[in-house]
């Protein structure tokens, strides 16, 4: 009996799923964040695009893969691996995942606050539309109904500067760095 629940915990039974235990409880964890990033990504994209796990039947099909993302295309009706996203698409599911993993942490720990983040870059990969969309996304997440986080954006895209309040402008001299604080 200890051999075969061992067997089964660590995802080693012939002929089933190869997911072992611990994969089977990110799973779950999981799925919360994504349902959080869902909302998001789907306004994001238009209504065109969600994010989904693989089901357990082809997530548990090789070793360790039971946390493999698929996109949902609500256009064709279809679902795809997720490196089939381009540039653009690939930057607002991970945004939007982000945001969605800063969610569950904040409903499931009550005393922890993520009131600070930082967003790297990404922004270059994106149209106007899907730009605007994701700005507006961070702009109404520093507002007071949100918890008013502070949201820093590390970007070269020129075209956020009109979209930004505060700016903190970082401009290499020949000496060094100067900075300036632009409202």
């Amino acid at each position: 009996p200890v051999e075969k629940l061992h067997t089964t915990m660590s995802g080693r039974m012939s002929g089933k799923s190869k997911m072992d235990f611990e994969t089977y409880v990110q799973r779950r964890y999981l799925k919360q964040i994504l349902y959080e990033a869902n909302h998001r990504f789907l306004e994001m994209s238009g209504g065109q695009f969600y994010l989904q796990l693989k089901e357990n039947e082809q997530a548990g099909q090789k070793s360790n893969e039971g946390l493999d993302f698929m996109v949902y295309s609500t256009v064709t009706g279809t679902s795809r691996d997720i490196a089939t996203l381009s540039g653009g698409e690939s930057f607002m599911a991970a945004l939007c995942l982000a945001l969605g993993l800063a969610d569950v942490v904040k409903r499931a720990a009550g005393s922890i606050h993520l009131d600070m983040m930082f967003v790297d870059e990404g922004f270059g990969s994106l149209d106007d539309h899907s730009r605007q969309q994701a700005v507006q996304m961070l702009v109404e997440l520093t507002g007071r109904e949100n918890g008013g986080r502070m949201i820093g954006i590390i970007s070269h895209v020129a075209e956020l500067k009109q979209q930004i309040g505060h700016i903190l402008s970082v401009t290499k001299t020949e000496t060094g760095s100067r900075i300036s604080w632009k409202d």
